[in-house]
């Protein structure tokens, strides 16, 4: 199924470090014995996720993808002017691309709680932002 979808490029050293950029993970849980103000300490910093963090936007993470298969990415974008737009973007050497589905970016973490306006995703620190991808498609 082809849905709408940013799209974002990084070099990583690795997978795994590719990984815990881009997916929510936590910190080992504290012992039971551990006081009140320490576990609370715990909850606020947990999950860990720079992604979420660099980007600036509350996000749902079962719509977040790492991917580096660069066939894959092309088969599931829907216009061939659209594809030609990728194939431009990757003249340069990404080790990941990480896939952030349209519907998925919900709230701009940055701005006034009273603004729904929610802008445009840009590159990071760590990442190039390539654009939107399959934005004339219908999601249900």
């Amino acid at each position: 199924m082809l849905y709408s979808f940013h799209l974002f490029a990084g070099t990583f050293k690795n997978e795994k470090d590719a990984q815990k950029f881009a997916f929510e993970h936590w910190e080992p849980e504290p012992s039971a014995d551990t006081c009140d103000s320490d576990y609370e300490a715990w909850e606020r910093r947990n999950p860990i996720w720079p992604l979420k963090q660099e980007l600036g936007f509350y996000m749902d993470s079962d719509f977040v993808e790492l991917v580096t298969d660069l066939s894959y990415l092309n088969d599931l974008i829907q216009s061939e002017s659209e594809k030609s737009i990728l194939a431009k973007c990757l003249s340069e050497k990404y080790s990941h691309y990480i896939i952030i589905g349209s519907e998925a970016i919900y709230g701009d973490r940055r701005a006034p709680l009273n603004d729904k306006q929610l802008r445009e995703p840009v590159s990071t620190e760590s990442l190039v932002y390539l654009g939107k991808f399959n934005s004339k498609i219908q999601n249900n």
